[in-house]
């Protein structure tokens, strides 16, 4: 009698481990080799759309997006909307790190002038509704003793995402950009905004379909097979559970009868007169 409760907790601890198991199968890899802060943005955005997902720590290697294989298109399609992942951009500091002893003019304003667009860029980025942004910045060498000078100018694009207004903001990206490149006039930037569409996908509006399951009780045409397996591992857990219980209440119950037989007197002989 002392062994069925523990044998019992072993295999409902089996079965719930199993279960784990399971629905840890279903999780695929999104994104890997994220920032902690990206990671946690990527989250916030696919949990806020119903999405669930989970960020795992790699090491050194970064943090790891997953999300479950039926979400997994329309995961990347919500994050391509809105930007992500960020691309990576060049510093200074690393643009202008040395590779040998010696490097050309040409060489050192070529790296100057693209280094200095990435950090332009890289701080419009960060404007809400900003999906993508890019600077390319004209910086015409000193002219020579007689020649014109030429001004210096640099056009922005920035694609923004669906239902954000960023027309109101043209005069201060303008400022923005004019007060970082030395010498570039204010009338000499160039803005671009282009709204990014939003990606569709026929998985993505398969997603919205629901399907009547049980009366009364509907879910996504993609989790049917899910609520299937669940309905299916809940209703064996049930059946074993009430397996395990009627075994022991069967045995307690012969145990109750064979110790009463035991206690009873023994029935009196009667003798043939």
């Amino acid at each position: 009698m002392s062994a069925t409760p523990s044998r019992r907790s072993r295999l409902l601890r089996g079965f719930a481990l199993a279960a784990c198991l399971l629905v840890a199968a279903c999780q695929v890899e999104l994104y890997s080799g994220l920032s902690e802060v990206e990671a946690n943005q990527m989250l916030a955005v696919l949990m806020a759309s119903g999405i669930p997902a989970q960020k795992t720590a790699a090491g050194k290697d970064g943090f790891t997006v997953t999300v479950d294989e039926r979400d997994m298109l329309r995961a990347i399609a919500l994050l391509n909307d809105r930007g992500f992942p960020k691309s990576t951009r060049e510093s200074i500091g690393k643009v202008f790190q040395k590779s040998g002893l010696m490097s050309s003019p040409f060489e050192e304003r070529v790296r100057y002038i693209y280094a200095l667009g990435e950090e332009v860029a890289q701080t419009l980025s960060q404007v809400d509704g900003v999906v993508t942004a890019r600077v390319h910045i004209v910086l015409p060498e000193a002219p020579q003793l007689g020649q014109a000078v030429k001004p210096s100018s640099a056009a922005v694009f920035i694609k923004y995402q669906p239902g954000v207004d960023l027309d109101f903001f043209v005069p201060q990206i303008r400022r923005l950009v004019s007060s970082a490149i030395e010498g570039l006039d204010y009338a000499a930037v160039t803005v671009v905004l282009s709204e990014a569409a939003p990606t569709k996908s026929a998985a993505a509006a398969a997603t919205n379909a629901t399907v009547e399951v049980l009366p009364g009780l509907s879910v996504r045409d993609t989790d049917t097979s899910r609520f299937w397996l669940v309905l299916g591992t809940c209703l064996g857990l049930v059946g074993l559970l009430a397996a395990v219980v009627s075994a022991g209440a069967v045995l307690w119950l012969r145990g109750r009868s064979n110790r009463a037989r035991g206690g009873m007197p023994p029935a009196a002989q009667v003798e043939p007169s």
